[in-house]
């Protein structure tokens, strides 16, 4: 192991821990993708969101949907989420040298709630033109979250604090025919804002000096477009409807300032300081399909079943563009290859119940089974990085794919929700949802580099680096979340 390969492996992981919290997701959603477009959706678990079409929040799945109004329709709303994720497990710290690694501290210690709350809202316009073309204009958020860890967690170089903000702005038009087919296109405009950051745990007693050091801040934004297409029929007599619509990938480029107390610039040597490094996020293609047919005068059923393409999403890669590439310089890692994340593929179905006891009332319940994105089993490269420091012998030591920063897991929800309809123009939505995964096994493993006057401070001689494991997973993976709406039309 040399000074060089330690640097190249320690800058890779401070990277990795924090841009890898993008994508964890506070809302629980598969992956990071956010479910939470409408409160009378919540109350079913969004069953067939992109058919029924009770409001204008149909927009958010379907651009087809403003044909279903004759009349201007207004919706605003915001769900409250509220997760639970804790973790725990034991952190073994190594001192890594050029003879092989030295076991330096075993630390068992839990880390509950760490994934924040927050309020996602929604906005929604329906405007019929004529009998055939229609208007909508959607604002929600398909993506966002915060993590945050206590400053004592032992491997806040490995899950610190993460914040992202999104918002999707996507203007539509939709045709319709005869009543009963209709077809829309949007335009999606989405705005990411990113606050990433990595620190040395602030009771990091091997070295005291070292200890609260930032390893990377980062503070970046980015927009992006991308585009949506959707189909709506309904029966004559209105008692089914049937949505299919497809949404396209998006890979904005973040474009961060990064700051580290530790980590150097390629061309100056000297700390980052604002240096300005560019992250490509590839957020998945989604199509999805949606049933509903009201059975009796007083009863309704609704089925949901959507794909998101997580395949797409299969690494991380951070070009820092004012500094030396291709391999130029002392440290080969510009553009930087941070994880390989190989996400699947997943599905979501959903299953709503809906009654009808009179004109101004609804009631609902619904139950959803969502696939998670990130991966079972172990990341051979990961563990080829231990063995390589000599960790596990050989065979080096078991790396999950899953992380702390993304605790990913299949998830259930059940949910259940009503509106009242004041007049013809005024209704009002609310839904209660609560969501539950498995716990899962979690290993990480990470290295940075020991300045050489901290080194000389050790007991054990010529220490390069500090070789951080983690064993241990979930305890706990749920959420309850809560919406309101309210619905107006002119």
């Amino acid at each position: 192991m040399t000074i060089k390969t330690l640097r190249k492996a320690a800058l890779a992981a401070a990277i990795c821990s924090v841009s890898s919290g993008i994508y964890s997701s506070g809302a629980m959603a598969a992956g990071f993708l956010l479910q939470e477009s409408s409160s009378s959706g919540l109350g079913r678990a969004f069953a067939a969101e992109n058919a029924i079409g009770d409001n204008a929040a149909i927009l958010a799945r379907n651009p087809a949907g403003s044909a279903l109004f004759n009349e201007i329709a207004f919706s605003v709303g915001v769900t409250y989420v509220n997760p639970e994720i804790d973790a725990a497990g034991t952190t073994d710290y190594y001192l890594l040298t050029q003879t092989g690694p030295f076991p330096a501290a075993s630390v068992y210690a839990e880390a509950n709630d760490y994934a924040s709350s927050a309020w996602v809202p929604n906005a929604y316009l329906a405007v019929p033109f004529d009998d055939c073309w229609s208007f909508g204009l959607a604002v929600n958020t398909d993506y966002g979250l915060e993590t945050d860890f206590a400053s004592n967690w032992p491997v806040t170089h490995i899950a610190d604090k993460t914040e992202l903000l999104s918002v999707n702005i996507a203007p539509s038009v939709a045709f319709d025919y005869n009543n009963q087919f209709s077809i829309g296109v949007s335009a999606n405009f989405l705005y990411a804002d990113a606050t990433l950051k990595s620190t040395v745990p602030s009771n990091f007693s091997l070295a005291p000096s070292l200890a609260g050091a930032r390893i990377l801040d980062a503070d970046g934004d980015d927009w992006d477009y991308g585009w949506s297409i959707g189909a709506l029929w309904r029966s004559v007599d209105g008692r089914t409807r049937i949505g299919l619509s497809y949404q396209s990938e998006l890979d904005p480029e973040i474009e961060a300032d990064v700051n580290s107390d530790l980590l150097r610039s390629l061309t100056t040597g000297a700390l980052l300081n604002n240096e300005p490094a560019n992250l490509t996020l590839d957020l998945p293609d989604i199509a999805e399909l949606g049933i509903y047919h009201r059975f009796h005068e007083q009863w309704g059923i609704a089925f949901g079943a959507s794909w998101t393409d997580w395949d797409d999403f299969q690494r991380l890669e951070a070009f820092f563009p004012d500094q030396p590439a291709n391999g130029v310089g002392p440290i080969d890692y510009n553009p930087l290859h941070i994880k390989e994340e190989n996400f699947k593929s997943g599905w979501r179905y959903s299953l709503g119940l809906e009654y009808y006891p009179c004109e101004e009332v609804t009631w609902r319940v619904g139950y959803a089974y969502d696939e998670g994105a990130a991966r079972d089993g172990i990341n051979q490269d990961a563990v080829a990085e231990t063995a390589s420091y000599g960790l596990g012998g050989s065979a080096g030591l078991p790396v999950t794919w899953r992380t702390l920063s993304i605790p990913d897991a299949d998830r259930q929800w059940v949910t259940i929700g009503g509106t009242y309809k004041w007049n013809n123009q005024l209704s009002i939505d609310a839904g209660l949802a609560y969501l539950w995964g498995d716990d899962e096994p979690i290993e990480e493993f990470s290295a940075l580099p020991i300045p050489a006057n901290i080194a000389g401070t050790l007991p054990v001689p010529g220490v390069q680096g500090l070789g951080t494991y983690f064993d241990g997973g979930t305890t706990n993976l749920e959420a309850w979340l809560v919406g309101a709406s309210l619905n107006y039309s002119f």
